[in-house]
């Protein structure tokens, strides 16, 4: 038996658009922005009411059961609002995970006309899905604060350099990771995905200029301590090339009477 991700996502729909409990129910991911290749995944997610987590996890387990077998059901995250648990089925592509999101009496916040992350609705009858202007959203986030934070990161680059000069690759490499590329990383997107800085190197390749993400590029390929120092000086200038960028943007705006973080998201 074939099963097809349109299969497994409309048998879903179809099953628990009937539960009362349910108030909502939507696919994130490349489902929602039409970007699905072979290897994408199914993210859904559903709003439910207080005291029915358990109940409607059930629901779906034993809807995809109807299908076929389950070679792996795994909650990956749970609190008392939340449940994230991942499906896959016997005889379906290692890729074709399902990835099911609950949340009580909530659902999320969408950003109008944003292309990176948005939902595909399958219904909405507690009218729980939220849409913020992207001017709203922006004026919620501190980026001030969060910058400087980054710049407190990058100044511990010497935590890099002292693995570096002991000779010891695994150490020097995971600190040149976390201190250098994680903060380039979100300082990038600040200034060419301010919607989301926080999204890391999620789908990069798709969000950055083509010139900017070789230069990117060339910072992941590191064989050696000698080369991490080396890309470590790279990786600095790059940050601090960023941040003058995002911070001219900002000078722009308060200049032409538009809100700093406009002005970043218009470029």
């Amino acid at each position: 038996m074939n099963i097809t991700r349109q299969k497994i996502i409309s048998t879903l729909h179809e099953s628990l658009v009937s539960n009362p409990k349910i108030l909502a129910m939507w696919l994130e991911g490349a489902d929602a922005t039409n970007t699905v290749d072979e290897y994408s995944d199914i993210d859904l997610c559903c709003s439910v009411k207080t005291g029915a987590i358990a109940e409607v996890m059930y629901h779906a387990q034993k809807t995809l059961e109807n299908l076929n077998s389950l070679d792996l059901v795994e909650t990956l995250d749970a609190g008392e609002d939340y449940r994230h648990t991942v499906f896959h089925l016997a005889g379906t592509s290692d890729y074709l995970l399902v990835d099911f999101n609950l949340f009580v009496d909530r659902g999320s916040s969408f950003i109008k006309a944003d292309e990176i992350e948005k939902p595909l609705v399958l219904f909405d009858r507690g009218s729980v899905i939220q849409y913020l202007s992207q001017e709203e959203y922006l004026a919620k986030k501190k980026n001030s604060q969060r910058i400087q934070e980054l710049r407190n990161t990058i100044a511990q680059s010497s935590r890099i350099e002292k693995y570096v000069k002991r000779g010891l690759f695994p150490e020097a490499y995971g600190y040149y990771q976390r201190w250098l590329l994680a903060p380039l990383i979100e300082i990038l997107r600040m200034l060419y995905t301010p919607l989301h800085p926080d999204y890391h190197i999620v789908h990069i390749s798709r969000h950055l200029p083509d010139d900017i993400l070789m230069r990117l590029e060339e910072l992941f390929k590191i064989n050696s301590v000698t080369e991490i120092e080396a890309k470590s000086k790279e990786a600095l200038l790059f940050f601090n090339e960023t941040l003058a960028e995002l911070n001219t943007n900002s000078q722009k705006g308060k200049e032409s009477g538009v809100d700093p973080m406009d002005a970043i998201l218009r470029g």
